[in-house]
């Protein structure tokens, strides 16, 4: 057995016996050396193998933490990401951080909403978090043919109740990928994580009735909050 083997079965047992948890923050770097009678350099191998099995994660000036269980993400479903939540006995918590209309939005979204002859389209920026830890950040347009009014009219409700609501339209997912990222410079900002952390971009395109993509969000989400399970609806 190696060093960094041998502090590993060390970590392992302490937080064995300390029953931290889910959420819960581990000691400082500077504590866990002295508990496990370690130097940083071993100690920071250790716990980056641990975070790559999503057993920890850590936040930028904040520390490292037990990984709470993955929120079990089913993209297709229309219900709200918090009605989810709360379906699996976690305690969602979510802000809006930016709505304006913007020029320069991404060329394919431009172009699904045929935004050449166009008033600038409406972007939405957010986060939406699960008990106490922050884990996606979004950025979310909005077809101002169809909804020219959008980012004045949400308040604190979710997009779809907003879209049934206000202008009675009952969206459904017409496009959905998924790819691992580098996250962007806002959402690594908004998330705590390291510049240029990898998480895992879900491209969602919402359409109405008559086919029209009208709403068109990119989710960047921490690679150990979540698990994605498609069913069939």
């Amino acid at each position: 057995m190696n060093y960094v083997s041998l502090v590993r079965e060390r970590f392992e047992q302490w937080l064995s016996e300390s029953n931290l948890p889910a959420g819960a923050k581990l000691p400082s770097e500077r504590e866990l050396c002295e508990l496990l009678d370690t130097k940083r350099m071993t100690l920071r191998q250790v716990l980056i193998e641990l975070e790559v099995e999503s057993r920890i994660f850590r936040k930028n000036r904040s520390g490292w933490f037990i990984t709470p269980s993955k929120f079990i993400y089913n993209p297709k479903c229309l219900s709200s990401f918090n009605e989810e939540a709360l379906a699996q006995g976690r305690k969602p918590f979510w802000d809006y951080l930016d709505k304006t209309r913007v020029d320069n939005a991404p060329t394919d979204v431009a172009a699904l909403f045929s935004a050449d002859s166009h008033p600038p389209i409406q972007k939405i920026t957010g986060w939406c978090g699960l008990d106490a830890h922050k884990v996606f950040y979004h950025e979310s347009y909005i077809n101002t043919h169809v909804a020219p009014d959008y980012i004045e009219q949400l308040s604190d409700q979710s997009f779809a109740a907003l879209w049934q609501a206000y202008y009675g339209q009952q969206l459904t997912i017409q496009k959905l990928a998924f790819k691992p990222v580098n996250m962007p410079p806002e959402a690594c900002k908004e998330l705590g994580v390291a510049p240029n952390s990898f998480g895992i971009l879900i491209e969602k395109h919402r359409a109405n009735e008559q086919k029209q993509v009208v709403h068109i969000d990119f989710e960047y989400w921490r690679f150990e909050s979540v698990e994605l399970v498609i069913n069939d609806l």
